[in-house]
Formats: structure tokens, sequence, C-alpha cells
């Protein structure tokens, strides 16, 4: 049985029934008439959690069980870009320690605000690639990285270059050569979340909950030329965990800390 059923709006452009096919061989899931059924009835009529809307400006999808909304977003990027832009830094870029013409390797995608933000530093002769384990995640983040219209130019830009694709993170660093990118990215989702940071709810339901284990970090640690850059909140067990023992707080405001492991 499928997770998900693919389908339109109520009244749907012929565009948007093409669409709906294209997303449905990506998701592997099926495509269902929409006859004019309220998406709960619709996920109830066809056993399945989730829906993957077609219609309107956006692609969304919907779990009635757990209210949960979700469609892409460039989320911070641009304002991160902006600052960046006037010279006042960025944490992650600063845990990083990656310039023009450097690779960067995240492999906890998400919604792609952070692979946006290294695309923007790393530049035309840089590279940056994104991978996501979760299919109905990874797929909208790799249509929004290059659909997505935003007016700031630099943020659309950097969006287009990030090369994303759905991919557990295990496996892909398992097919990786010795130092094949200069810094490798882990962001996985904090055990609690940062006070104030609703808006990352329907991303905290969507995405894989797995911890991030020695295993992965020893793997990473042979893919990164330079070092590997693990986010989480301040004072995060998992630092203990993994025996991480440098760590960058990002400052200001921020409830968030950088942990490095190499050089």
């Amino acid at each position: 049985m499928p997770a998900l059923v693919v389908t339109t709006s109520r009244h749907p452009h012929p565009a948007h029934l093409a669409e709906a096919s294209r997303w449905a061989a990506l998701l592997d899931a099926p495509v269902v008439p929409r006859n004019d059924l309220s998406l709960i009835r619709l996920t109830e009529t066809h056993g399945v959690p989730g829906v993957l809307v077609l219609g309107g400006d956006r692609v969304t999808y919907y779990e009635p069980a757990r209210d949960l909304l979700y469609f892409f977003h460039p989320g911070m990027s641009r304002r991160r870009i902006r600052n960046l832009k006037a010279a006042n830094g960025d944490p992650m870029i600063t845990a990083m320690q990656v310039g023009p013409g450097d690779s960067v390797l995240d492999c906890t995608l998400g919604r792609g605000a952070d692979a946006t933000v290294a695309a923007h530093v790393v530049g035309l002769e840089g590279r940056v690639v994104g991978i996501e384990k979760v299919p109905v995640l990874a797929w909208l983040t790799v249509d929004g990285l290059q659909h997505y219209e935003i007016e700031d130019a630099a943020t659309r830009e950097a969006m287009r270059r990030v090369e994303a694709d759905c991919a557990d993170s295990a496996d892909f660093l398992g097919d990786q050569a010795d130092g094949s990118f200069d810094a490798v990215y882990f962001d996985p989702i904090f055990e609690q979340m940062v006070a104030g940071a609703s808006s990352m709810v329907p991303l905290r339901q969507l995405a894989s909950h797995e911890p991030l284990t020695r295993e992965a970090l020893i793997e990473a640690r042979r893919v990164a030329r330079r070092r590997v850059v693990i986010k989480q909140p301040s004072g995060s067990p998992l630092w203990g965990r993994l025996g991480i023992e440098v760590a960058i707080v990002a400052g200001g405001k921020s409830h968030v800390e950088y942990g490095v492991v190499g050089e």
C-alpha cells in the first residue's frame, strides 16, 4: 500500500494533470481523481496517511491525522545571504570555513536553506550537493530549489546551483571517495524544539528523526577533506555521545551551536 496519493485541486489546470503524473513517478504513488472530495475524505477513501496536491501556485503535502501541511519555502536563506553580503557573517559558514571554489555536502537537506547559503558562499566555481532521505520532503525541495521564484537575485541563483537529490546519507557517503568534499554538514532534527521555532514544526514533523551515529560521523570524516560540521541546540547531549569537543556558538540570540570535527 502506498504511503500517499497524488491529486489535484478541485478544478485543475491541464498542466497540473500532467505534473501529477510526474510527481507520482517520483514518489512511487498513484494519481487519484479529486472528485470534489475533501483532502481528509480522499485519504480515508484510499487508505493512506498523506496526499500531495497539485494546484494553485505551489505543490502541497497534507497529512490530516497529524494536521501536517507542508510546502517548499526558502526559509531564512535570503536574510542570511543579505547578512553575508553586508559582511555580517554567518555562523554555519564560520564553522565550515569554506569559501569560493570549495565543495560542500549537506547530508540533511531539509528545505535547503543551509545548502543555499553554502552555494552562495562557494560561488560559481564551487559545488554544493544536498541529499534528503524522506522522499516527499526531498522531491519538494528539489522542485522548490529549481523553480521557486524569489526576487532576490543572489538567493535565486544560489538555489538553482544546489545539486539536490533523494538519498540516504549513509548510502551516499559510502559511495564517495576519500576527501570528496571540503566540508560535510549535518543538521539532524533536534531532540527538543528550540523555543520560538514554530515555523519549523511542519519540517520537524516530516523529516527523519534518526540520530546521527558515530559510524556516520567516521564515514563523513573520511569523505570530508577538511572538516565535518554538525548543527545542534546549545549544550546538546549529542556532543558527548559523539565525542565532539569543539563547538562554535552561533552567538547573539541564537540557541544553536556547531560541532566541528577536523582541522
